[in-house]
């Protein structure tokens, strides 16, 4: 662990980094993709704009190596394209491969934002002498919980896109199946509709879609954290819990959407359209957040409660157990 800090810190590691970067560019695919071909005529297409994309991942990674500023800056911005490009994919391609390219490409950029590539890229003058950047890497707990609450907010603000019944994909097989004659709504995937006057909920697609969203929102926050407030000292004393207070919002949203509307059914349905009520859900949204606030509280003095009792007989019983243990 601690060769491996060394490396990531030190300068003259650098282009051992951009080796990884490049090897994981031709494992998933070059950021950088030109779709380059060179036909006379009928005669055979040029190389493919694979070959192409990796000669050009492979001069900037060279560039970044001999100091390259610019070039650190393209393959960051390229590749975080491709990141979110790939992460916009994940409703409609659920598969190992899609998240396995996502963690690839997170590591690309990882090893280009690493202290290692930075001081390469700073001036001669100014390697030297500014110290690798202590940041933290793990991001706070409401990053992530703040990143999920932003994906399902967004996935139940989804139902206002409708998919008409002559929309491509009705009854034919597709994840998830739309019945014709009726109309579904959800974006990037359609995930409620109704049949006779019964709304009729597809949670897997509602899954991809909160998914995809999640993993977006949660990036671009992380990305926002560790540009302003990673290197930051922790405040002194005790901080407002915001972690606990996004929490409490996520559960109840939460617990909004699996129940349909209890107590106040935001989530209804006409003969062949679903229904849903923007007012109800927020009032239904906040009642459940109430009761996982004053719920984590009752836990919380109950078990504060039962500390105090116990240690009390613990306190109580010692002094018993040394005045029987003295000899007669």
């Amino acid at each position: 662990m601690r060769a491996w800090a060394a490396l990531w810190r030190d300068p003259r590691q650098a282009g051992l980094l951009m080796c990884a970067y490049f090897a994981l560019a031709l494992a998933v695919g070059p950021a950088i993709y030109f779709d380059i071909t060179v036909s006379s005529g009928n005669g055979p297409a040029g190389p493919p704009s694979f070959l192409w994309g990796a000669a050009l991942s492979a001069f900037f990674a060279w560039r970044v190596t001999r100091g390259g500023r610019i070039s650190r800056m393209l393959l960051i911005i390229a590749t975080g394209a491709t990141y979110l490009g790939t992460a916009s994919m994940i409703a409609h391609h659920f598969t190992p491969a899609t998240f396995g390219k996502l963690a690839a490409l997170a590591a690309q950029i990882a090893l280009l934002v690493s202290p290692a590539v930075y001081l390469r890229t700073r001036p001669a003058d100014q390697a030297g002498t500014v110290p690798a950047a202590r940041t933290r890497v793990w991001p706070p707990l409401t990053v992530l919980l703040l990143g999920v609450l932003a994906g399902l907010c967004v996935t139940v603000y989804g139902l206002t896109t409708v998919i008409l019944p002559t929309a491509p994909g009705c009854d034919r097989g597709t994840a998830p199946a739309i019945v014709c004659d009726t109309i579904a709504e959800g974006t990037p995937l359609p995930w409620l509709t109704a049949y006779h006057s019964a709304p009729v909920v597809n949670w897997a697609a509602m899954a991809r879609d909160w998914t995809e969203i999640a993993v977006i929102a949660v990036s671009l926050l992380y990305c926002g954290w560790l540009a302003t407030g990673a290197r930051s000292e922790k405040p002194a004393g005790r901080p407002f819990p915001t972690d606990y207070v996004v929490g409490y919002a996520l559960v109840g949203l939460t617990s909004t959407v699996l129940t349909g509307g209890i107590p106040f059914k935001w989530l209804g349905a006409s003969q062949y359209e679903p229904r849903h009520n923007a007012t109800l859900l927020l009032a239904d949204a906040a009642l459940w957040t109430l009761v996982a606030l004053f719920g984590d509280l009752a836990v919380r003095l109950l078990s504060r409660s039962l500390g105090g009792q116990r240690a009390k007989r613990d306190g109580s019983a010692a002094p018993t157990t040394r005045r029987r243990s003295r000899p007669a």
